[in-house]
């Protein structure tokens, strides 16, 4: 009985702490969402090795790097359901850390972008989602957006909901409401507010939008 006793205990801590061992380590590989190509080709970059992406869905990890080809249009669905697209010649750098606010634990997910995206975020306190370029930080409230650093300007507009675009070289700021969009310069000049241009849309119909001629003018935005 003493042996049946003593085996028990060894039994119950050796348990305990696996299971302190274990969190960590599963919370260190944790996915952090999915990645899923559309259309063309398109790698994801981790540890320096390159994986292809194919039709079916792939895990995205923290400090990933997702490149599209000249043709390659890719979906990334973070965990929470908020979407990004991923337009072709596009890469983005993914990259998510913990953080507080007060007595809530925040999560804040960063994307680095070069090229072309269309994202749509869902408004959760708990979570934070910023796009940066080399030149320009674009904030998210919960919203849906369009956002392309080309030609070393930054060009940033608003479908739904409110999106601020701040330079990084001069701190100026604009808040976009839906409709409108606006551009950081090479010079680093935050411009005023226009009409949203239908421009923006190109590469995206994979995103489920429909642009009408009025809307390549700047004049409304048609959703489904």
């Amino acid at each position: 009985m003493q042996n049946y006793n003593s085996m028990f205990k060894f039994l119950f801590v050796f348990l305990i702490i696996n299971s302190f061992i274990k969190v960590p380590i599963q919370a260190q590989f944790q996915p952090s969402g999915m990645v899923k190509l559309i259309k063309g080709s398109a790698v994801i970059i981790r540890n320096g090795g390159e994986i292809k992406l194919t039709k079916i869905k792939f895990n995205i990890k923290n400090k990933d790097i997702i490149r599209t080809t000249q043709s390659g249009k890719v979906l990334l669905t973070l965990l929470g359901g908020d979407h990004v697209f991923l337009a072709p010649n596009t890469e983005i750098k993914y990259v998510e850390n913990k953080g507080k606010k007060g007595l809530v634990n925040i999560l804040n997910r960063n994307l680095n972008l070069k090229g072309r995206l269309l994202a749509r975020i869902r408004k959760n306190l708990a979570r934070t989602v910023v796009i940066r370029t080399t030149n320009a930080i674009v904030g998210v409230k919960g919203t849906e957006f369009v956002t392309e650093f080309i030609n070393k300007t930054t060009n940033v507009g608003t479908i739904k909901g409110l999106v601020s675009l701040t330079s990084l070289a001069n701190n100026q700021s604009v808040e976009l409401k839906e409709g409108t969009m606006s551009s950081v310069n090479i010079d680093g000049e935050v411009l005023q507010p226009s009409e949203f241009s239908g421009i923006l849309m190109r590469d995206f119909e994979f995103a489920g939008e429909k642009m009408s001629g009025e809307d390549a003018a700047g004049k409304k935005i048609k959703l489904d």
